[in-house]
């Protein structure tokens, strides 16, 4: 295990290198390992086995347009090695299930079915299938790993799987039990099961992501079990309603992750109490026991909240909790008049609800086992499905926005206000801007001067003595400064 690992973090540091000359926007590689060990006889024998059409379709809807590598893996020996490589291009090529349907099962040398090592199809694929680098290597296996038929077989799946949930570098692990009867000359088969690796932290998102495709969910009809990791996003909150308040509604956003919070400003809340429930996100594992802790998370803010459920015990995988209140502590809310509401055609807060789940006790439901036992009759349940003892505490960070809404009657009312102001200000803008020919009589001789208002002129006689002087107001004149017994006036 040692030297796995090694070669692992070795591979893995060469990748962070490496994808510094790489476009980010390029999607990573996938590895499709088949296996084709003498246990896989019935899906490859049976004439009616729907097994190479669903690799097919697996690689298409997965991968998309990416780039696959598809390779056949037993265990390697002197006649062949393993895993062998048939296809390396792009998923959606036209001839791609011209190669998985090529797949066949392998032989020793001595004639006998090949045996089967989980452990150097793995290291192959990450070494040789990904180069090094960040990608999801998926794994098409009936879940029996039997290195050299040994009697230490247990042995080493226990090795195997600790290192699959204690190495960092596999950052996400997902499986899929499918239920496909087959039946060969030599044995029979109830199902065959599909696990998915992300190794490296941008292949953990990137497995998220195909992973949440419903074209995927609906090619692998059974929900998908996660098995890594176990320390994330263990529960969802559902909101059912609000408590005492009406001007306060709560929602989910169409992520079905986000709660929603509306508020009324109106009331000035101080608190508001949420109610919902808390639904298992770890299937297939029952939270036996788990001490809950939660903070409430506003970007420049230190406000308090608490929840009223301290425990939760044996929720089952998507089962929901007895319903529980979540107190918040509102932020200070922004004045309407505040340039932040009045420019904008909102206002939103953002931040995260944190659920800390301590003490966490995990189990296998007793559902899984049941279906698993029904697919893979008479085998032990593998080891990968035992939770890592690590996992003893999980955090799930719930996004929370507040949506401020703001009476209308003040905004309406400066909204009156500002069209008022602007018709005065052009009204007075037109007057500002004409002139008015007014009329003045001198000495019983009409004379014409056009002004604009708030202006001057001065008045003559006919010898070109000044009389008087014209003033324009703005709704108005009047005549100044006129000289003594001079017959001066305004028509």
């Amino acid at each position: 295990m040692e030297c796995l690992t090694f070669w692992l973090r070795r591979c893995l540091l060469l990748s962070l290198v490496l994808a510094s000359s790489v476009a980010s926007a390029e999607p990573l590689r996938q590895v499709f390992l088949v296996q084709n060990s003498g246990w896989m006889e019935p899906f490859y024998s049976d004439p009616s086995s729907p097994f190479k059409s669903m690799v097919t379709q697996l690689v298409g809807t997965a991968a998309g347009r990416a780039e696959v590598v598809i390779g056949g893996f037993n265990q390697a020996d002197s006649q062949h090695p393993s895993p062998e490589w048939i296809y390396r291009g792009p998923a959606n090529h036209a001839a791609l299930p011209n190669y998985v349907n090529g797949l066949k099962l392998e032989r020793k040398a001595s004639g006998a079915y090949a045996d089967t090592d989980f452990k150097e199809a793995l290291l192959a694929s990450i070494t040789t299938g990904l180069e090094g680098r960040e990608g999801i290597v998926w794994i098409i296996t009936n879940n029996k790993n039997s290195p050299n038929n040994s009697s230490e077989t247990q042995a080493k799946n226990r090795e195997f799987y600790d290192l699959l949930h204690s190495e960092a570098a596999i950052t996400r692990i997902a499986a899929f039990p499918q239920k496909m009867p087959v039946k060969g000359p030599n044995y029979e088969a109830n199902g065959l099961m599909i696990y998915a690796l992300a190794y490296g932290q941008k292949a953990g998102v990137a497995l998220e992501q195909v992973l949440n495709q419903p074209a995927l969910a609906s090619l692998l009809k059974d929900d998908r079990v996660r098995l890594k990791p176990l320390t994330q996003a263990a529960v969802r909150f559902i909101p059912t309603g609000v408590e005492d308040t009406q001007d306060v509604s709560a929602e989910l956003a169409p992520d079905q992750q986000t709660v929603i919070l509306n508020i009324n400003v109106d009331s000035s809340p101080k608190t508001a109490v949420l109610l919902g429930k808390f639904e298992n996100q770890f299937n297939p594992y029952q939270i036996h026991d788990a001490k809950i802790g939660m903070t409430l998370d506003m970007p420049g803010e230190a406000l308090n909240s608490n929840i009223s459920l301290d425990r939760l015990t044996d929720l089952e995988p998507g089962a929901r909790s007895d319903e529980l209140k979540i107190s918040l502590q509102l932020p200070p809310l922004p004045s309407q008049w505040s340039s932040d509401v009045i420019f904008s055609s909102g206002y939103q807060r953002a931040g995260s609800i944190s659920i800390n789940l301590s003490e966490q006790q995990l189990r296998i439901s007793q559902g899984f086992i049941a279906r698993m036992n029904e697919l893979f009759p008479g085998d032990a349940l593998p080891d990968v499905f035992i939770p890592s003892g690590e996992a003893t505490t999980s955090e799930t960070r719930l996004p929370v926005v507040l949506k401020i809404s703001y009476p209308l009657g003040p905004v309406l009312m400066l909204l009156g206000l500002f069209i008022l102001l602007l018709i005065g200000a052009l009204l007075a803008a037109l007057l500002i801007a004409g002139k008015k020919t007014l009329t003045v009589i001198v000495e019983g001789v009409p004379q014409s001067y056009p002004l604009k208002p708030f202006s001057s002129a001065g008045v003559y006689d006919s010898n070109q003595n000044r009389v008087a002087t014209l003033k324009r107001a703005l709704f108005g004149a009047r005549l100044e400064n006129i000289q003594p017994d001079t017959a001066v006036r305004l028509k």
